[in-house]
């Protein structure tokens, strides 16, 4: 007699170099010139991102990337006539203040990752400025079913200790950014998707 696991994707998750996180900081700039200087108030923005000599790419992302598929493979079902390479394809910082949000979504691509640079609040206390009315306030959620179909939340409570935190899960499950509410000042997160690469077909399937 045996017991097997049915199979399920899971996530990578890892803590940037200060060398790393010193790069992505001076590809976004300065935080007050991207919003007041622009809109005359503290406003949220994003901002795309280019990653110069694929710094980024090579010394972060793929090592992570080869990770998950190194553990849980591709997913998706292959239909291609061809393998192909993975790349950056997106990349981009979100500068948000309080209130700001993302509802629930999900990318068209293979694989989506985060960081999270800046946390100006401690979720703990942010969920209990009205004990039991914002049970996930400032928190980062991916939302997926199991195996029997039942839809699970695995909640990161965003704190000052999670800054350089970087996570990469496949682009298709579903996932929210809940506000803040505790003080203005701004949260700062970079994120992006790897897809499949157009230009570089490499074996025959």
């Amino acid at each position: 007699m045996e017991c097997k696991n049915l199979p399920n994707h899971g996530y990578v998750e890892g803590v940037l170099k200060k060398s790393e996180r010193e790069y992505l900081w001076s590809l976004i700039g300065d935080l007050d010139g991207l919003t007041e200087k622009n809109y005359g108030m503290k406003v949220s923005v994003q901002k795309q991102l280019e990653d110069k000599d694929n710094y980024f790419t090579n010394n972060v992302l793929m090592p992570y990337v080869q990770a998950y598929v190194n553990t849980y493979g591709i997913p998706f079902l292959t239909n291609t006539t061809h393998s192909h390479d993975l790349c950056l394809n997106r990349f981009w910082a979100r500068i948000s203040k309080d209130g700001d949000y993302q509802s629930i979504h999900d990318h068209q691509s293979v694989f989506t990752f985060v960081i999270w640079l800046k946390i100006p609040f401690d979720g703990n206390k942010e969920r209990n400025i009205q004990p039991n009315f914002r049970p996930e306030s400032g928190d980062f959620c991916l939302v997926y079913t199991d195996t029997t179909g039942q839809i699970l939340k695995k909640n990161w409570i965003l704190t000052p200790e999670l800054e350089g935190t970087i996570i990469v899960f496949p682009s298709r499950i579903n996932h929210i950014v809940y506000p803040h509410f505790s003080t203005d000042d701004y949260r700062v997160a970079v994120a992006g998707d790897v897809s499949l690469s157009s230009h570089n077909p490499l074996n025959e399937i």
